[in-house]
């Protein structure tokens, strides 16, 4: 712990430095949630589980009016979080999963380099639910969403708000290698792009629309060979709120990185989800939802069966004060695409802001 805090010191220090800016300041928050969570189906398990992080951020205004803004996130580690001890990483101890940059420049936009978790990938954005998206749980029961560049160390730019709603950023970057730490240090071809947009129509108020696409080079250590499939990934979406009615509508697509595609070929060619949520606000306190989501897998060659993953739930999440008491319900059909193979999650949690 001490070391991380010398670290993030000398970090705004050198920042500071950097920009020549008037002393900054420094603000720190946090989060905790106590979790228990039981599973009914083929494989039925009940577990408990505590997550929590930790943010710094400091921020400050250049001479010229630009805005600075460096802030790190704190997570307990799991086993295999670092790249150096894949296998020994004891849980618990501090993990720096989440460093960026900003460089505010009002009205020519942002500039940003991050290290991890600054994906713009939409593939949530339809969702509406009252405690969380159900896939965000780390319970997806085998649905495949699209890659972001949360795990990739990359340079971004965020548009200053364009006319008529619009909004877009771009960013590129390679893989980290140490996550502990923050280090990017690129794997022989593997770097990714990431382009973004969201509008929100100021003759139709409510009204959002967004989409995202990423392409990752990997494949043959970036090599562009004629057949193969670099990964590619996407998704759009469209949410519409109204007093205390909110409703969503999304879809996304990955498809994995392979070989020549052949008439006899066994993976999958791509994955292709599509949701709709419903959210309603009771009142201050109360608010409940809805959320229907399709999960296909389509493979390279048509002989090959696989069986649409449906998921149905419900939540509703009370608020007391600082604290907010969630309750998530799932019923998931065709876990992994296999037939017949079902499961229900169902998840208690209790967080806490500070």
């Amino acid at each position: 712990m001490k070391t991380i805090m010398k670290t993030l010191f000398v970090s705004i220090a050198s920042l500071s430095l950097m920009f020549s800016v008037n002393a900054g300041e420094l603000a720190v928050s946090g989060s905790a949630k106590a979790t228990y969570h039981v599973t009914h189906g083929q494989q039925s398990d009940n577990t408990i589980g505590i997550t929590n992080e930790l943010n710094f951020t400091a921020s400050g205004e250049m001479d010229n009016g630009y805005t600075w803004k460096y802030s790190m996130e704190l997570d307990p580690t799991t086993k295999g979080d670092t790249a150096s001890s894949p296998s020994n990483t004891q849980p618990g101890a501090a993990l720096n999963d989440d460093t960026q940059i900003s460089l505010t420049m009002n009205d020519l936009g942002t500039l940003k380099v991050c290290v991890s978790e600054c994906g713009n990938n939409k593939k949530y954005a339809w969702d509406q639910s009252a405690y969380t998206s159900m896939s965000d749980t780390g319970f997806s029961e085998g649905i495949t969403y699209p890659s972001d560049m949360g795990s990739y160390a990359s340079i971004q730019y965020h548009t200053p708000a364009l006319p008529f709603g619009v909004s877009a950023s771009f960013a590129h970057g390679n893989q980290k290698k140490d996550g502990q730490s923050g280090n990017a240090s690129a794997t022989s071809g593997d770097s990714a792009t990431e382009y973004s947009l969201t509008i929100k129509p100021p003759m139709v108020d409510g009204l959002t629309l967004t989409g995202s696409y990423m392409e990752k080079n990997s494949y043959d250590n970036g090599s562009d060979d004629a057949g193969d499939q670099q990964e590619q990934n996407g998704a759009y979406a469209v949410s519409y709120s109204a007093g205390n009615l909110s409703l969503g509508y999304g879809k996304s697509f990955k498809a994995p990185e392979s070989t020549v595609i052949t008439a006899g070929g066994t993976t999958a060619e791509f994955y292709e989800n599509t949701g709709m949520s419903i959210g309603y606000a009771v009142n201050d306190d109360v608010s409940i939802s809805y959320t229907n989501e399709t999960a296909e897998k389509n493979m390279q060659t048509s002989s090959t069966v696989t069986y649409d993953i449906e998921m149905d739930a419900v939540q509703v999440a009370y608020s007391i004060g600082g604290a907010t008491l969630s309750l998530a319900r799932a019923e998931y059909e065709n876990v992994s695409h296999v037939q017949d193979n079902d499961v229900t999650e169902t998840i208690i949690a209790m967080s806490f802001a500070f």
